[in-house]
C-alpha cells in the first residue's frame, strides 16, 4: 500500500512539474514572440520613415522648411542688431540690404527643389494660377509657418541677453525700448487699418508683379544662375520704397509665426491687440496683392507674347510642367520670396 501510495505521489509531483515547466515555456516563448512582433513592427516604421524621407513630398517640404527658416533667421537676425544696437550696427537701409540678402540665400538654398516661397502670398498664388497644385499648400504652408517660428526661437536665443539689456527687462510692443518688432511688423502710428491694409496689398502685388517678370522667358527674366540675387534686390527695392508704413512684411507666415512666439515668449496679447488689431492685416492683404499682382502681369503682359515654337512653350517658368515634379513648381526660376 504505501508502495502504490508513493507512486502515486512521484506521479502527481512528475505531472506538476510538468504542467509548471510547460507553463513557464509557455511564457518565454510569449515573451520572444511579443519581441520578435516589436522588433518587426520596429523595421516596419523604420522602412516607412525611409520612404516617407524619400518621397516627393518630403524632398520639397524639407527643403522648404529649410530655406524659410535660413532666410527668416538672418532676416531676424539683421533686425535684432539694429534694433538692439541703437544705431551702433546699422539703421533701416540695414534691414533692407539684410533681409534682401537673406531671401538670396533662401533661394540658393532650395531654390532647385521646392521653388523657395518662402511666403505664404506666393505659394497661395501659385495655386491660384495652376502653377502649384493645391494639394502641396498645407505643406507649404506648414513648412513655413514652422520654420519661421523657429527662427523667431533661435533669434530670441542669441539675443536674449542684448534684448533685456535694451529693454531692461520689461517687453514691451510699443513705446522708446519696444522689441516686439524685432520679430513682427507693426504699423506707424498714424496707418490706420485701411491704409495698412492697402499698403500690404500693393506692396505684395508689386512683389509677384516683378518675379513674374523676371521669370517670363518670353521677356526680360533674371540671368540664368543669377536669380536668387535678382529676387533678394527686388525684396530691398520694396523695404526701401514701401516699408515706412509697417515694415513690407508682404508674407502671412513671415509675420503670424514669429508674432505668436512673442505673445507665448513674454510679450503677451499686446501683439494682437496693438496698432489696432493689426495682426490679422499682414495675414490676409499679401495673399489678395499676390494674386492682383500676378495677374496684372499675365493679363497686361503673358497673355499678349506671340505664339512660338511648342518647346519654348514649354520652358516658360512657373508654368506647371509634364513630369513627376509638375505640382511642387522645382524649376530654379521660380524662386521667390520673403
Amino acid at each position: 500500500m504505501n508502495s502504490s501510495r508513493e507512486s502515486e505521489l512521484e506521479e502527481s509531483l512528475f505531472l506538476a512539474q510538468s504542467k509548471n515547466t510547460a507553463f513557464v515555456k509557455t511564457k518565454e516563448e510569449e515573451g520572444e514572440m511579443k519581441e520578435h512582433g516589436a522588433f518587426q513592427q520596429r523595421r516596419v516604421d523604420v522602412t516607412r520613415l525611409r520612404a516617407w524621407l524619400k518621397s516627393e513630398a518630403s524632398r520639397v517640404g524639407l527643403a522648404e522648411f529649410l530655406c524659410t527658416y535660413v532666410m527668416m533667421a538672418l532676416g531676424l537676425g539683421c533686425v535684432a542688431q539694429v534694433v538692439t544696437g541703437q544705431g551702433a550696427f546699422g539703421h533701416f537701409l540695414s534691414i533692407n540690404i539684410g533681409f534682401g540678402l537673406a531671401v538670396a540665400m533662401g533661394v540658393h538654398v532650395g531654390g532647385n527643389v521646392s521653388g523657395a516661397h518662402m511666403n505664404g502670398a506666393v505659394s497661395f498664388t501659385m495655386c491660384v494660377f495652376g502653377r502649384l497644385a493645391w494639394k502641396r499648400l498645407p505643406l507649404y504652408i506648414s513648412a513655413q509657418l514652422l520654420a519661421s517660428f523657429l527662427a523667431a526661437v533661435t533669434i530670441y536665443a542669441v539675443y536674449y541677453e542684448a534684448i533685456y539689456d535694451y529693454c531692461g527687462g520689461n517687453l514691451t510692443v510699443t513705446g522708446p525700448n519696444a522689441t516686439a518688432g524685432i520679430f513682427a511688423t507693426y504699423p506707424a502710428p498714424y496707418l490706420s487699418l485701411m491704409g495698412g491694409f492697402v499698403d500690404q496689398v500693393f506692396g505684395t502685388a508689386m512683389l509677384l508683379l516683378c518675379l513674374m517678370a523676371l521669370s517670363d522667358q518670353r521677356n526680360k527674366p533674371a540671368a540664368r544662375g543669377g536669380e536668387p540675387l535678382t529676387v533678394g534686390l527686388v525684396v530691398v527695392l520694396i523695404g526701401l520704397s514701401l516699408g515706412s508704413n509697417s515694415g513690407y512684411a508682404i508674407n502671412p507666415t513671415r509675420d503670424i509665426a514669429p508674432r505668436v512666439f512673442t505673445a507665448i515668449a513674454g510679450w503677451g496679447v499686446d501683439v494682437f491687440r496693438s496698432g489696432n488689431g493689426w495682426w490679422w492685416v499682414p495675414l490676409v492683404a499679401p495673399p489678395i496683392g499676390g494674386v492682383l499682382g500676378a495677374g496684372v502681369y499675365e493679363a497686361f503682359v503673358e497673355l499678349h507674347h506671340p505664339l512660338r515654337s511648342g518647346l519654348e512653350e514649354e520652358s516658360i517658368p512657373l508654368k506647371k510642367e509634364e513630369n513627376n515634379c509638375a505640382d511642387v513648381c522645382a524649376k530654379p526660376q521660380t524662386n521667390t520670396t520673403v
